[in-house]
């Protein structure tokens, strides 16, 4: 019984752990919008070079967007840009500390785990690994770009709300 309550409370309590409740008013997070903008400038041309011969293909799962029906903004952005933690691009690094930064809230961090490194000489299998590697490189670059969309539709809707009040 114990272990059962545990786990109801564990399920309730999980959501909420997992979302930002910024303590910092929508005007002074939109007022970072010209710091986030220089960011997703600077990391969008960077990776368009990357993608200048590859078309990106459709996303699997839709990504949790700023919608105008839902005031709530920060909940989206935090979400976009933890996601866009968790891709690991170094051209995108900046961007993610400016926006985390502007709403006060970390990202949850998960244990890394240790690459594993074995040295063999260059096979066909290898050759197919390489491919194999570009190919989700490619995929997580084009996810990036679709993030990078999304982050830029959330401030400016921010920029819309907060401008009305």
């Amino acid at each position: 019984m114990p272990l059962l309550c545990i786990s109801l409370l564990a399920l309730l309590l999980l959501p909420l752990s997992l979302s930002c409740v910024s303590k910092r008013p929508l005007k002074e997070v939109g007022d970072h919008w010209l710091l986030v903008e220089t960011d997703i400038n600077d990391a969008d041309g960077i990776i368009a070079t990357s993608l200048q011969n590859t078309s990106c293909p459709a996303l699997k799962h839709k990504l949790r967007n700023c919608t105008p029906d839902n005031a709530d903004v920060v909940s989206p952005l935090h979400f976009l840009t933890c996601k866009m933690k968790t891709l690991n691009i170094p051209h995108t690094d900046r961007l993610v500390r400016t926006v985390l930064d502007s709403l006060l809230c970390p990202c949850s961090e998960k244990p890394t785990k240790e690459p594993n490194v074995r040295w063999k000489r260059r096979s066909t299998r290898q050759r197919r690994n390489e491919q194999k590697q570009y190919i989700k490189e490619t995929k997580k670059l084009c996810k990036a770009k679709a993030i990078l969309s999304a982050i830029t539709t959330c401030y400016q809707m921010l920029n819309t709300i907060t401008m009305d009040t």
